[in-house]
């Protein structure tokens, strides 16, 4: 009779164990002081989308050019920008038609492999960007701690049903990342990211600035040669770009002194609103660069070398 007890007994914490073990969510999980269903709200990684910097695109996807393109996390939690492409990126608070950008972070260049990290300190919608390629932009909502621990707390106590629940939340966020995917494309043929004329000339509507957009999206960025072209120009403009955008708009002389230097530049570029292929684009945009060398580096050290034989 004792035998059959005990047989039972040891059939039945047998079943119970195996029950608890084939759990999505095991007993010894809930008593860990930080359950995995929370720890992703504490910290955040956000990765541009592979290819992204490419070329535009994948502004105009669902899934946009970050992964997440648009999170929601609380104030105190850790967002860590990682560079997982093979190219150089930033992560830039604003849009690119922004008259001041990066107050909330800018983590200047980031190379491939390399992270920054951002812990947001206010409530709030904080949109951002890539100054290299300012067609990748994404959104951070920030809500207060105090509603996370609450929401949090209820969700864990209710049955495991509720973390299947919880699981079909990121269905609800791309959902949201559809709102963030016509921004961009909005913003990619309003703001076009010329932030040095755009200062310049006062505003992104400025005519100046418009050529300057239409021949980035209609000529260039339409043929493989000029797209190439592009992905390295931005490396390189994005890198210094921001900081004569803000002389300008702290200094009129210097922002008058830029205007005028960009003149005999915007008058050779508007060769380039005939092309159309790509022989084209590859012919008239050597051109352009070349007669921009003669104007900007050549006269000046023909008229240094005329001054030094005259003396």
């Amino acid at each position: 009779m004792k035998t059959k007890s005990i047989g039972s007994v040891f059939l039945l914490f047998t079943i119970v164990t195996g029950i608890v073990a084939m759990s999505p969510v095991s007993f010894a999980d809930y008593l860990h002081p930080i359950h995995p269903a929370f720890a992703d709200h504490h910290e955040v990684t956000i990765t541009p989308v592979s290819g992204s910097g490419s070329g535009p695109g994948c502004e105009l996807t669902d899934k946009g050019c970050y992964s997440p393109n648009t999170v929601t996390v609380y104030v105190g939690s850790l967002i860590i920008f990682s560079n997982t492409d093979s190219v150089k990126h930033t992560f830039t608070s604003g849009s690119p038609s922004d008259d001041v950008i990066g107050t909330e972070f800018n983590s200047g260049m980031v190379e491939p492999g390399a992270y920054a990290e951002w812990t947001p300190e206010n409530v709030g919608e904080f949109p951002y960007f890539d100054m290299i390629h300012p067609w990748m932009q994404g959104t951070i909502i920030v809500q207060e701690a105090g509603d996370k621990t609450h929401s949090e707390m209820e969700t864990h106590t209710e049955e495991p049903a509720v973390v299947e629940e919880v699981v079909e939340e990121p269905a609800v966020v791309e959902e949201v990342v559809e709102e963030p995917a016509a921004a961009p494309q909005e913003s990619s043929e309003e703001g076009g990211g010329c932030l040095i004329a755009t200062a310049a000339y006062g505003s992104e509507l400025a005519p100046q600035v418009q050529m300057l957009r239409e021949i980035r999206d209609n000529q260039l960025m339409n043929t493989e040669s000029g797209s190439a072209f592009m992905s390295t120009f931005n490396e390189a403009y994005y890198s210094f770009s921001p900081y004569i955008a803000d002389l300008e708009r702290e200094s009129p002389v210097f922002k008058e002194i830029v205007k005028a230097g960009l003149t005999p530049m915007l008058s050779t570029l508007a060769i380039m609103e005939s092309a159309e292929t790509e022989s084209e684009v590859l012919g008239l945009g050597l051109s352009v660069i070349a007669l921009n060398l003669g104007m900007y580096i050549g006269l000046p050290i023909i008229g240094v070398i005329a001054i030094v034989k005259r003396k």
